[in-house]
């Protein structure tokens, strides 16, 4: 959890709400970004791809709780699953998400063909591109949707091949190469045909740290995350030298 009352001003738009929230629950803002680009949205629904811990650093608990969202959670690792459902008041299905029905499973729980909010996000980065591959985004679409990569930890081909397939439905990538804590791991997309340009141009960017992409921020923020970036950077190239 991340206590947010004394950035929530710097946020780079005001949506409707933004002033009650006191915490958001995202490892890197994914929630806000969701709701921003969402003006807010109350009564949304979202599915979530990789459920983990119902609280802490979950992206649809602030959707749920503050914002009354229904939506529908996937995940494999049955502890959790059975402490999600003891929690949350959306259901969250004990499944592999590389393999399940998501028709079927979005036939059952009602859930509509434009959804507002899909986060993919389970482990390894492949299991996530395979996830991606069992919807049908020919019948579903969603307006925002972030998506792990996880490119610090392997070769790229995650990100070229997710982002062939979102742009072949198009939509529109926003945050490329979103880092957290330095390290390159999400794409976040808009669907352009619903989502307010106004709104969603003004977050596009490329290898930013997440709060920079949220938040207004000042010239040493950019200093810093430039710092970081020249480290790994400097890190990975003196380590190939001397291996």
């Amino acid at each position: 959890m991340n206590k947010i009352n004394w950035d929530i001003e710097k946020l780079k738009i005001n949506f409707n709400g933004y002033q009650d929230i006191e915490a958001n629950y995202s490892q890197a803002y994914q929630d806000l970004f969701v709701l921003t680009i969402l003006n807010g949205k109350k009564g949304g629904v979202y599915i979530e791809i990789g459920g983990s811990d119902p609280i802490q650093i979950n992206n649809t608990y602030l959707l749920e709780k503050k914002f009354g969202w229904k939506g529908l959670s996937f995940e494999w690792d049955s502890s959790l699953v059975d402490k999600y459902n003891s929690i949350r008041s959306n259901k969250c299905l004990c499944v592999d998400a590389t393999k399940v029905d998501y028709t079927k499973e979005f036939i059952e729980n009602n859930i509509p063909k434009q959804i507002d909010y899909l986060q993919i996000d389970i482990e390894p980065a492949t299991q996530t591109l395979q996830a991606l591959k069992q919807l049908d985004l020919n019948i579903y679409r969603f307006t925002v949707i972030t998506f792990e990569t996880d490119s610090y930890a392997n070769d790229g081909m995650i990100v070229k091949e997710s982002r062939e397939i979102f742009k072949r439905y198009g939509y529109q990538l926003v945050a490329s190469n979103v880092k957290y804590q330095s390290n390159v791991f999400e794409d976040w997309y808009v669907d352009p045909t619903i989502a307010s340009a106004e709104t969603w141009q003004k977050f596009i960017c490329n290898n930013t740290e997440s709060k920079i992409v949220i938040f207004k921020s000042t010239i040493l923020d950019r200093l810093i995350d430039f710092s970081y970036t020249i480290y790994r950077y400097l890190t990975k190239y003196f380590k190939k030298i001397f291996s």
